[in-house]
């Protein structure tokens, strides 16, 4: 019998098993942020955008591996994921300009991967994220530091 065959006794060993109750899965099905400050957004090696204020939401065309998490509060940690959409009127002005193409202002879409360590009484966390623009963003294939 090789170490795949599936027995009626493995089945009830893994039905007996003890279940991780620390760890508890779950989706996201709305999110939206503002940055009214902006930040500089760089447009290629040379130059740069002031990109006036940040409105994030969810991306409805999100792939089904984005928009869900997973908290272990045994080890006090969490790790989300999620598609977000960016608009911000600096686009609008870099497009007005002539200078670039006006498919510009289309919604700069992402996929943001956030590990969170849970804060001791569990009402918050401290999150380090990455965030990896897709493809026909006007930053897909940026690199930072």
């Amino acid at each position: 019998m090789s170490a795949s065959t599936l027995t009626v006794d493995l089945i009830e060993q893994r039905r007996a098993a003890a279940k991780n109750q620390e760890c508890v899965s779950f989706r996201i099905h709305a999110l939206y942020g503002l940055c009214s400050s902006g930040i500089r957004m760089p447009l290629n090696e040379h130059e740069s955008i002031d990109s006036g204020s940040i409105c994030v939401t969810i991306d409805p065309d999100a792939d089904s591996s984005s928009n869900s998490g997973v908290v272990n509060f045994e080890k006090g940690r969490l790790r989300v994921k999620y598609g977000a959409q960016m608009v911000f009127p600096g686009l609008h002005e870099l497009v007005t300009t002539g200078r670039y193409d006006p498919s510009l202002l289309h919604p700069v879409r992402a996929v943001a991967t956030d590990e969170c360590t849970l804060t001791e009484d569990r009402s918050g966390w401290h999150a380090l994220g990455c965030l990896d623009f897709l493809p026909g963003s006007i930053w897909a294939g940026a690199g930072g530091g």
